[in-house]
């Protein structure tokens, strides 16, 4: 199946720039220290340094003398373990209040809606901040923070799919077995409501990774941690004279942004039976 998947994905033009992109940025977020193993914080050599201007620091210095590929590195593993992370919460709360409300209705469902609705009222961004302000900031807060503000559209989606297939001649069937409501759940109706979610958590990572780096813009970040929009916010000051410090950073948020909204479209593409008949 994922293999299966996976040629699928290859044949999409777009989906396979998007992957190699990821694919690359994984393997910068993983083996980057080998290469630029020094600390991110450690100012090594004179400030301002352009790009290509020094071979020991070949993507130049910001403003403290600090490495700038050194703090890409890091940037890179941060950055991409809190859009993970955050999205993996996103999904979790999404399909556990979507799939309660589309089995059970009723009620429950009203209710799940209702909370649904409420977290919907307010930005998301604003209520990241708010969350981030009130607890210290942290990779830990801005993860949860993220994630627990881009839960609602997952839960109506996976609603909308359980309000069809609990209905299905498949669940009646494992119904009159005796399977319970839990197995049922799990078992039967999520393996098929799982593709368009699977989609949209691609583009939840893309969203988280923008969140977090506007978080660290305002300065509501992990001040002990290197991220990529760490280093745009403390460049922000120098963007005149040496708009690389932002520029850099800023140009991976956007190659790695675009890479996961070019494989969520490619994995709607390959996921959706109704495209895939065309």
């Amino acid at each position: 199946m994922y293999l299966a998947l996976l040629k699928e994905l290859l044949r999409n033009r777009a989906a396979a720039a998007g992957l190699a992109i990821l694919v690359l940025a994984a393997a910068v977020a993983l083996f980057g220290h080998f290469w630029f193993p020094g600390d991110p914080w450690e100012m090594n050599a004179a400030p301002m340094l352009w790009p290509g201007e020094d071979p020991a620091n070949p993507l130049g210095t910001d403003l403290m003398g600090r490495d700038m590929a050194t703090g890409l590195v890091s940037g890179a593993r941060v950055s991409l373990m809190i859009g993970l992370v955050s999205a993996l919460i996103s999904a979790f709360v999404g399909i556990t209040a979507g799939a309660l409300g589309g089995f059970y209705r009723g009620w429950v469902d009203a209710f799940l809606m209702r909370l649904t609705e409420l977290f919907q009222t307010v930005p998301q961004f604003v209520l990241a901040v708010v969350l981030v302000a009130i607890f210290k900031p942290s990779v830990a807060t801005a993860t949860f923070a993220i994630g627990i503000v881009s839960w609602p559209p997952t839960a109506r989606l996976v609603r909308s799919e359980f309000l069809v297939l609990r209905e299905r001649e498949f669940v009646q069937a494992a119904r009159t077995l005796g399977m319970g409501d839990l197995r049922l759940i799990v078992t039967q109706i999520l393996p098929n409501a799982l593709p368009p979610v699977i989609v949209i958590a691609a583009l939840n990572i893309a969203h988280a990774i923008q969140t977090e780096a506007a978080l660290s813009f305002l300065g509501l970040g992990d001040p002990n941690v290197m991220s990529w929009g760490a280093i745009i916010g403390n460049g922000r000051e120098q963007v005149v004279d040496a708009w690389y410090i932002c520029g850099l950073p800023g140009i991976a948020i956007v190659f790695v942004v675009l890479a996961f909204n070019l494989l969520g479209e490619g994995l709607n593409d390959a996921l959706n039976p109704h495209l895939a008949a065309k």
